[in-house]
């Protein structure tokens, strides 16, 4: 629990993380990242059989 405190590891991440999604969300990058991500699953399923 005391990685929590402001200046740790963990409580860096959660920040950073925050803002990173905050940021896809404003922007719209979380539907290009899905679509970009839907598209390599239908690849990789395609490839493999």
């Amino acid at each position: 629990m005391r990685e929590l405190v402001p200046g740790g590891y963990l409580f860096t991440h959660m920040i950073f993380w925050t803002v990173v999604g905050m940021v896809a969300v404003g922007t719209q990058a979380v539907a290009v990242i899905l679509t970009i991500g839907l598209g390599l699953l239908v690849v990789e399923s395609l490839t493999q059989q």
